[in-house]
């Protein structure tokens, strides 16, 4: 028996042969059947949308770079990038007196004389390690439950790449200050271009400006760390939403968004849930990175004092995601033999035991 169609209201309306509306016509325009475009804001939140706990590693490595920008943004406007000695007279009074470089003076005119400045340097420097260990724990996520495979390996790349730039961004923070904790990153930097075959000694020369530590190393590695570095960063996070546009989140099996139909309005644009559960997790990145640069202390270089050759303790690393190095010397055994005339050391294949701070006065580089 066939359904009779009802007569059609005034205002589109079609009824059924028992007069119940069957509802209204799509007032969208374009071809029957499809859905109106979507706004931003509905845009947005699908993109945003996660169904488990570990997607978060992913989003706290992306507030934080966020964190990072903007407290570093305000550093540079008080930072001074020179390595000349001048006598300290600033507000510490320890040091008055003190022939101390530029950069650390500035660095300590930060922490005392500019209006939340200590403050910024600590959310900075915590914002960093947090970075850091973000993306270590969401790479071991994407590791454990296979998201590098096809089709999403070059997102596994993205997150691969961002790992040792994040790492070289703290390492190189690390210098900016010229204060003593300054001497292990630049003992680490030297171990590193040393121990490069052939080309180890002239490089290091070239990139310290001649001695060691020079006058130049601070200001070059200024610019890679507010610029180079942070565009590499912003690029391989925009080549992610790229390629999470593309391929979509990953699933665990079962998940389901249960609240993936309901949305609250915030003005013109419809924002669902995991919108607003991603500005949670940005504000709370935020609030928790403030309380700790408030309460827990971090990187005191007025404690240290100014950077002095020979005076750093072995074992002074950047932070704790450069602690391998120092575990790889302490395994490597202490072979040695030469090369076509030229000594060698098992040491030396492991790049930090060549800082100063571990070689004996009478080893030499090996080229």
């Amino acid at each position: 028996m066939r359904t009779m169609r009802g007569p059609k209201t005034p205002g589109g309306t079609a009824r059924g042969p028992r007069g119940a509306a069957r509802g209204p016509r799509s007032a969208a325009v374009g071809p029957p059947g499809r859905r109106p475009p979507a706004t931003a804001g509905q845009r947005w939140a699908r993109r945003a949308r996660a169904d488990h706990w570990s997607f978060l590693f992913g989003e706290v490595a992306l507030y934080s770079f966020i964190v990072l920008v903007a407290t570093g943004a305000f550093l540079t406007f008080f930072y001074d990038p020179d390595m000349t000695r001048v006598p300290y007279d600033g507000s510490y009074v320890p040091l008055r007196g003190v022939p101390v470089s530029k950069a650390y003076a500035s660095t300590l005119d930060i922490s005392f004389d500019v209006r939340g400045g200590l403050l910024m340097r600590q959310v900075h420097h915590w914002a960093a390690l947090i970075f850091i260990a973000a993306i270590t724990l969401h790479l071991l996520r994407m590791f454990f439950t296979g998201a590098f495979r096809r089709p999403r390996g070059l997102n596994w790349l993205v997150w691969v790449g961002l790992l040792p730039l994040g790492m070289v961004a703290g390492w190189s923070g690390t210098i900016l200050p010229d204060d003593m904790l300054s001497g292990g990153s630049l003992g680490l930097l030297q171990g590193v271009t040393q121990s490069i075959p052939v080309v180890g000694t002239d490089l290091t020369s070239w990139l310290f400006g001649g001695d060691i530590p020079g006058d130049e190393i601070v200001t070059r590695f200024y610019w890679l760390h507010v610029l180079v570095i942070p565009v590499a960063v912003v690029g391989l996070f925009v080549l992610r939403r790229g390629l999470l546009r593309r391929h979509g989140h990953t699933r665990f099996p079962g998940a389901a968004d249960a609240d993936a139909g309901r949305a609250a309005r915030l003005g013109p644009f419809r924002i669902g849930p995991a919108a607003g559960s991603a500005a949670a997790v940005f504000l709370a990145t935020c609030g928790v990175l403030a309380l700790f640069g408030a309460f827990a202390q971090i990187n005191p270089v007025w404690q240290y004092g100014p950077y002095q050759p020979g005076n750093t303790t072995a074992g002074a690393v950047p932070g704790w995601y450069m602690g391998f190095l120092d575990g790889a010397v302490r395994i490597m055994p202490g072979w040695e033999f030469d090369v076509a005339g030229h000594p060698s050391r098992s040491r030396c294949w492991c790049p930090p035991s060549s800082s100063p701070a571990r070689s004996s006065p009478s080893s030499r580089p090996s080229r």
